[in-house]
């Protein structure tokens, strides 16, 4: 009886260790926390030209975002470096286009994002900014 519970304790951590997201990274950022931040801060613009100022005094109070950061986000400007939320409350919710990449593991490395200019301030036709380990990495006007 005792081996039973043994075992079944065992196999019930082995498969508690394979339900979770593994990460390309040390700071354990996945697709999964890169969504958390969209859905978190994005919510400060849901639509073009609404901001919610709860949204922004919550993502500031919580130290999601500094002051400054606060204030860029007000002006649209996303730097390589910022976090992810940055961009997310920068740019909003209404995404156009998600592209991920994954290494050999299957862990994601890269997440790219598009909005255009008629759903979303950014500029005309549209922006493509690329996430990796929980930052901007790169902003890119597109074509779609």
């Amino acid at each position: 009886m005792i081996k039973k519970l043994l075992v079944l304790l065992t196999i019930s951590q082995l498969v508690a260790c394979t339900n979770q997201p593994s990460s390309a990274y040390e700071s354990g950022w996945t697709s999964n926390t890169n969504e958390d931040a969209y859905a978190t801060c994005g919510s400060y613009r849901v639509t073009k030209g609404f901001q919610n100022p709860d949204v922004m005094n919550q993502l500031v109070s919580t130290h999601q975002l500094t002051n400054e950061q606060g204030q860029r986000v007000e002006q649209h400007r996303v730097q390589i470096g910022d976090p992810e939320c940055l961009a997310y409350a920068a740019y909003g919710m209404d995404r156009y286009k998600t592209v991920i990449r994954k290494n050999n593991a299957g862990e994601t490395t890269t997440k790219s994002v598009t909005y255009l200019c008629n759903k979303s301030d950014v500029p005309c036709p549209g922006l493509t900014v690329t996430f990796s380990d929980g930052k901007v990495t790169s902003t890119e006007i597109t074509n779609n």
